[in-house]
């Protein structure tokens, strides 16, 4: 039995206390653990905004620093260069059992982010999927890595275009925490901290968040990786200058 490192409900508290005029942190999906059962959270900001974005964080358990990333992003009033502009989607911690347990998987041993193409996926994948119910610009999935000695991403979209995004977050990056310039990492070519992704991800038997996005119409998706060796500080604080940047971005250029 692994023992509990982390509360989920201090993570739900610090989110609610941030949270006024009408936003909401909606607790949805009753999720039946043989240890408690967990609500699933979700909270909209800048709704009816015309630009909308998917930030989600939590998928592995493991990887705290994006839950850390919403919660800054809300206590340090990060939206608010956004709030006349974008509709944010924020799912908080998809992986609540898995948060409070530092394990990757879920309460059953499944590692969530394999299920996207899958035809009856574990709760948490459904509902995931369910904020889907919209059009995207932009998903964004805060993840982090153990073994990297700095942060990297994966980008992909329908826009050749917008590639020059994944080069701008890592120059705003390099200053908080260097970059990972590794040829390959996590078994993929890379460069400049840039994942190559050869595969024809139409054709894959499974799919991560990212891929299930793309099939929904998602303009472009990024997957940010920071680096687990840095203090959570540090990790967020890379997180939340990779938020920034790919919002200006597209504010930018969809204004044009």
């Amino acid at each position: 039995m692994n023992s509990k490192v982390k509360d989920i409900e201090t993570v739900y508290s610090r989110l609610s206390k941030q949270l006024h005029n009408g936003n909401m942190l909606h607790m949805e999906h009753e999720l039946e653990t043989s240890v408690k059962n967990y609500s699933l959270a979700k909270f909209v900001l800048g709704k009816g905004n015309r630009y909308k974005a998917l930030i989600s964080a939590g998928i592995h358990g493991d990887e705290p620093s994006g839950v850390e990333t919403i919660c800054s992003f809300l206590e340090n009033n990060r939206f608010e260069n956004f709030s006349d502009t974008w509709e944010l989607t924020i799912l908080p911690c998809l992986n609540p059992y898995g948060y409070e347990y530092g394990v990757r998987e879920n309460h059953r041993g499944e590692d969530l982010n394999r299920f996207f193409r899958h035809d009856s996926p574990p709760e948490e994948v459904r509902f995931a999927q369910s904020a889907f119910d919209k059009n995207y610009e932009l998903t964004i999935e805060l993840h982090e890595d153990s073994m990297t000695p700095g942060f990297y991403l994966y980008q992909k979209g329908t826009h050749q275009e917008d590639d020059i995004l994944g080069n701008k977050i890592l120059t705003a990056i390099k200053n908080v925490m260097p970059i990972n310039h590794n040829g390959e990492i996590d078994g993929h070519s890379a460069q400049g901290g840039i994942i190559i992704q050869q595969t024809d991800w139409t054709s894959m038997d499974w799919w991560p968040m990212a891929f299930y996005a793309l099939s929904k119409g998602t303009r472009r998706t990024l997957t940010l990786e920071t680096a687990t060796g840095f203090a959570m500080q540090t990790r967020a604080e890379a997180h939340l200058i990779a938020i920034d940047t790919a919002l200006k971005f597209y504010t930018e250029k969809l204004k044009s």
